[in-house]
């Protein structure tokens, strides 16, 4: 089955993979799942063995890898701030119109 996208004059054929491939491919991605398992599990039974001072210790000196960045406050998008200002807008007229007696 060919797919042609819009502006392409080239069908663009689907890339056919045997079920064998399939087969190495997923017995490759299971190997890797195993192994990061277990080397979650040994790092977590590091973790647990360790007492108050030996934690303190890890936390000071682990690698840069493990160390959590401080979330930073991201600006507004554009379109959030055009909401917001319109929001705010239509606020304002409501106020306006109550502490004006009749017109």
């Amino acid at each position: 089955m060919s797919t042609v996208k819009e502006g392409k004059k080239k069908a663009m054929e689907p890339a056919v993979i045997s079920w064998r491939e399939r087969k190495d491919v997923a017995d490759k991605e299971e190997e890797a799942l195993v192994k990061d398992i277990e080397d979650l599990r040994s790092w977590t039974e590091m973790i647990d063995a360790m007492n108050d001072e030996q934690l303190k210790e890890y936390l000071k000196n682990r690698p840069e890898e493990l160390k959590t960045e401080d979330p930073k406050e991201q600006a507004q998008t554009k379109t959030s701030m055009g909401i917001m200002a319109s929001v705010l807008k239509f606020h304002k007229e409501d106020s306006e119109d109550s502490v004006r007696p009749d017109v």
